[in-house]
């Protein structure tokens, strides 16, 4: 990870976007190798501060919002909870339903911390919510499926919980597939990808930005 080059898509002086590759966790509380993105970042860019107004799963890819200041977190802190700050995904999942189409929609669930990982409880848990957009059947593989995810809120693991629970959990999650198993530990077919930022900046701007050209597909 130490030769690690982070591609960045969209900068200013107030903020950065970038895309983060899967394997790399956002931040480490103990990073001596300096393996997270946060310092990877520091590195590459000759900073000394960077601010996480959201964050990405190790196993994640794609875009991420970062600050360069105490301002713009501020700022950004609070887009995150508006509609002004969208955030797009597309997963790779089995479906365990035989009804995976019935699923395009707005979901709610209630979410509690369990260890490390998430957990769907019928009360005392934070309100969760994310559209299913759009299913298709995956190319590479005719048992799974690719859909495309508009996170409403941003809790940990919430799609991969939220998904498992509504009985179509991503291929290879060892976490949330019972079927994965541990010895198939993230391998092959795991996916879950952002893959478009919507965002008003500190100036009053709207962006719109994509993790590849080929998402431009998904503009709505």
């Amino acid at each position: 990870m130490q030769n690690t080059k982070i591609k960045i898509l969209h900068q200013s002086e107030n903020e950065i976007v970038v895309f983060k590759p899967a394997g790399i966790a956002t931040q480490l509380s103990n990073d001596i190798k300096g393996s997270s993105l946060e310092n990877i970042l520091k590195k590459q860019l000759g900073v000394n501060d960077l601010f996480f107004p959201h964050r990405l799963d190790r196993v994640t890819s794609g875009l991420l919002l970062i600050a360069f200041n105490k301002e713009a977190i501020a700022f950004y802190g609070e887009e995150v909870k508006t509609t002004h700050f969208e955030k797009y995904y597309i997963a790779q999942v089995e479906d365990h339903t035989k009804n995976i189409r019935s699923l395009i929609g707005t979901h709610k669930r209630y979410l509690k911390i369990e260890g490390n990982v998430n957990t769907v409880v019928q009360s005392g848990g934070k309100t969760s919510f994310l559209d299913i957009l759009k299913i298709q059947p995956s190319l590479k593989n005719k048992n799974n499926y690719n859909i495309l995810i508009r996170l409403i809120t941003g809790r940990k693991h919430q799609i991969r919980v939220m998904l498992a629970d509504l009985g179509i959990p991503l291929c290879d999650d060892h976490l949330y597939n019972k079927k994965a198993g541990s010895m198939n530990r993230l391998r092959n077919n795991f996916y879950l990808e952002s893959i478009i930022l919507k965002f008003k900046d500190m100036d009053e701007n709207y962006h719109t930005i994509y993790s590849s050209p080929e998402h431009l597909q998904y503009q709505n």
